[in-house]
């Protein structure tokens, strides 16, 4: 996959990824789960922004790596590979945001890490499904 590609497969996946997260943060906050029930529309945009650049780049180096190790055709990943693929790919990043998840949102540990796990599950999902639609996709448009 080139340069290019790589770039346009993050930018696609996180603009999805910070509206599907959007409205679970706020379905979480009207309910009472991410602290105060007025958390500006802002500050959690900036937060999901904040993650979104933060897994950009994540995406990136991961991708790279991944397919270093992982060499062959995309479109014959088994099963597990393409759990074991995602999976590492969102541990690596709650690492990188649960800090930021804690100081934007203003809550503790233990909150902000229900959060993230929870914004996690949904990625996770969405990025399973993401993936393999997008090789999917790719491999029919590289044989044109």
């Amino acid at each position: 996959m080139t340069t290019k590609a790589r770039i346009w497969q993050a930018i696609l996946f996180e603009t999805i990824a910070i509206l599907l997260s959007l409205g679970w943060v706020k379905l979480l906050s009207f309910f009472g789960f991410t602290g105060s029930k007025s958390q500006h529309n802002s500050s959690i945009l900036a937060l999901l922004i904040g993650i979104s650049l933060i897994a950009m780049i994540w995406t990136f180096i991961y991708n790279l790596l991944f397919d270093k190790f992982f060499t062959g055709e995309k479109l014959a990943r088994p099963l597990w590979l393409r759990v074991l693929h995602i999976v590492g790919f969102e541990g690596g990043l709650l690492g990188f945001t649960l800090p930021l998840v804690m100081w934007v949102m203003n809550i503790g540990l233990w909150q902000a890490f229900m959060l993230d796990i929870s914004l996690t599950l949904l990625i996770l999902v969405y990025g399973f499904i993401f993936y393999w639609i997008y090789d999917l996709v790719a491999h029919k448009y590289s044989r044109k």
